[in-house]
């Protein structure tokens, strides 16, 4: 990994990453994730957002490994995507940087998680994303989230299948559209929605048995996290986990 870099050096390093998934970067984009990268660190000295051996690789660690799942997966325009244990904004706000036509929710169970991920939203100016407290589990009985979502991503949250669990009420009924992907599987055709995205890692053979038994009609495939630039995450063991309902 790539810590010693200065945060100039290292958002040129991942604009240049951006640009070799296909994924160019405006100048405001860049600056945006250079504040987001400060604020998250002046409120992690606050309250735990990331791991504090984490911030000296957060450009990696954090920033590149949201933005991955973008090398891999196009939502279309105007989807409802929902960041369920959104922690600091992770990956949500990164995205809502790089794709402001998205409708992003931002989702966590710990209040003072959300205050500073509702202080980071509006100092940073994203309209389109929105912070919630509460329970993935408790949701779907809720007015107004029984159904509301396009895609739900996850990252390093929970076991694979407690998140189908969680998102499949959270879901929208199955309307199949056609969700562009770089992905090696599953080869040969699209993704459709409704979807869930996790990226996780390990040995995930077990776990993936085991959510399979709970929705056998899901379609479920692990994805190595392998792209040019990779290797300044340093964690060779991350794979995204796509799950069609």
């Amino acid at each position: 990994m790539t810590a010693d870099l200065s945060p100039i050096d290292s958002s040129l390093r991942l604009s240049h990453i951006c640009r070799d998934n296909g994924l160019p970067l405006s100048d405001d984009q860049v600056n945006l994730l250079r504040r987001y990268v400060e604020l998250l660190r002046e409120w992690n000295a606050k309250v735990n957002l990331i791991s504090r051996r984490d911030e000296e690789n957060i450009w990696w660690s954090h920033i590149l490994h949201s933005l991955s799942i973008l090398f891999f997966v196009t939502p279309g325009e105007e989807m409802r995507l929902l960041d369920l244990g959104t922690g600091g904004g992770l990956p949500g706000i990164p995205l809502a940087i790089l794709r402001n036509d998205l409708h992003i929710t931002m989702l966590d169970s710990i209040r003072k998680k959300t205050v500073a991920v509702q202080d980071m939203l509006d100092k940073l100016s994203l309209p389109a994303a929105r912070v919630e407290t509460g329970r993935a589990e408790e949701l779907s009985a809720k007015s107004g989230w029984s159904g509301t979502f396009d895609i739900v991503v996850a990252r390093a949250v929970a076991p694979l299948e407690d998140l189908l669990r969680w998102s499949r009420p959270l879901l929208r009924p199955a309307r199949g559209e056609r969700v562009q992907h770089r992905l090696a599987e599953p080869a040969g055709r699209p993704l459709s929605t409704p979807l869930l995205l996790a990226l996780k890692g390990g040995d995930l053979a077990g776990e993936i048995q085991r959510a399979q038994q709970r929705a056998r009609s899901a379609v479920i495939t692990s994805n190595t996290l392998v792209f040019p630039g990779s290797e300044e995450l340093g964690l060779e063991d991350k794979r995204l986990v796509t799950v069609e309902f």
